[in-house]
C-alpha cells in the first residue's frame, strides 16, 4: 500500500506578495533617503553663486532625481511582472497538488482492488483445495493457481506502472508549464 510523504508547506501567494512588497518599499525608502541626502549635500553648492548662478549643480540634481524616479518606475513594472508570474506559478502548483491527490486516490483504489481480487482468489483456491479428492487433484489445482497468480501479478504490475506514469505526468505537467512560461515572454 502506498505511503503518502509529508511535504513542507508551500509559500502562499500572500506570503510571496508581502515579501515582494517589502522589497519594493525598502528599495523605495532607500532611494528616497539617497535623493534626500544628495539634495542636502548639494544645497550649499546650489546656494553659492560667486560667479553668477551655478547651473550645472542644479542640473545634476535634477538629473539624479529623474534617474531615481525612472528606477522606481522600473521596479514597479518588475514587481507587477513578478507578482503576475508568482500568481500563475501558484495556480500551477495548486493544479499539480490537485492532480497528485486525485492520482494518489486512484492509485490506492487500484491497489486495494487488486488486493481484494488476490484475497478472493486465494480463498477460492483454498476452498477448491478442500474439495480435492486426491493428492494429484490438489497438486493440479495448486499449479493452475500459481500460473494464474503469476499472470495476474504481471498484469497488475503493468497496470500499476501505467497508472503511476499517468499520475506523474499529470502532476509534473502544470509545474513544467509554469517554469517555461516566464521564458516565453
Amino acid at each position: 500500500m502506498a505511503v503518502a510523504k509529508k511535504t513542507a508547506p508551500a509559500a502562499t501567494p500572500a506570503t510571496i506578495e508581502a515579501a515582494v512588497e517589502q522589497v519594493v518599499e525598502t528599495t523605495k525608502a532607500n532611494t528616497e533617503a539617497v535623493v534626500s541626502a544628495a539634495t542636502e549635500m548639494m544645497k550649499p553648492f546650489a546656494e553659492m553663486k560667486p560667479f553668477g548662478e551655478i547651473k550645472p549643480f542644479a542640473d545634476m540634481q535634477e538629473n539624479f532625481r529623474a534617474q531615481a524616479e525612472k528606477t522606481i518606475e522600473q521596479m514597479r513594472t518588475q514587481y507587477t511582472t513578478l507578482k503576475g508570474n508568482a500568481e500563475v506559478a501558484t495556480g500551477k502548483l495548486e493544479e499539480s497538488m490537485t492532480a497528485a491527490q486525485a492520482g494518489t486516490r486512484e492509485f490506492n483504489a487500484k491497489v486495494f482492488e487488486l488486493f481484494r481480487a488476490q484475497t478472493t482468489a486465494g480463498f477460492d483456491h483454498l476452498q477448491a483445495l478442500f474439495g480435492a479428492k486426491t493428492l494429484a487433484d490438489a497438486v493440479k489445482l495448486q499449479q493452475d493457481f500459481a500460473k494464474v497468480q503469476v499472470e495476474a501479478i504481471q498484469t497488475s504490475t503493468k497496470s500499476l506502472a501505467e497508472l503511476a506514469k499517468k499520475v506523474a505526468t499529470d502532476v509534473v505537467e502544470p509545474v513544467k508549464a509554469s517554469i517555461v512560461l516566464p521564458f516565453k515572454r
